[in-house]
């Protein structure tokens, strides 16, 4: 297979698209609980790393750039969601913890994705999925190693 294979030059385009569109489907699956992608995955994300994370490690996990997170945070914490605290050991930072309405959300938003992966990977095998995942683990790290930079 030559290095010049148009299925080689597609890859990029369909990964971009894919994630757009995984991304719009979630929208969507969210729209029941009154959250979008983009305001969930903070809540699911700081579920996952446990309470009392500093803002600054949530964003890394997510990929969000710093402002963009603050403007996220901001509405989830005006909806009760997260509680954010000055860091006593440094006041610039922040500390995010979920509130029990933040942890029943996310149980929520967890069910409901979970509806979504099922229905939109129904037809997808388990051998072929475990090729899909290493293949775009194996690219992710590539993108997010020291040469990356």
């Amino acid at each position: 297979m030559s290095k010049q294979d148009p299925d080689r030059a597609r890859f990029g385009q369909l990964v971009i698209s894919v994630a757009r569109l995984w991304r719009r489907a979630a929208d969507k699956a969210l729209d029941d609980c009154g959250l979008s992608h983009a305001t969930a995955m903070p809540l699911v994300m700081l579920s996952r790393l446990g309470d009392n994370r500093r803002q600054g490690v949530l964003a890394d996990h997510l990929g969000f750039e710093g402002p963009s997170l603050v403007r996220i945070v901001d509405l989830l914490v005006e909806e009760g969601l997260v509680t954010r605290t000055e860091d006593a050991a440094d006041r610039r930072a922040k500390i995010l913890s979920l509130t029990d309405a933040g942890r029943r959300r996310v149980t929520e938003i967890e069910r409901l994705l979970a509806v979504l992966r099922a229905d939109l990977l129904s037809d997808v095998g388990d051998d072929e999925l475990k090729g899909a995942m290493l293949l775009l683990g194996r690219l992710e790290a590539k993108l997010t190693g020291p040469d990356s930079e």
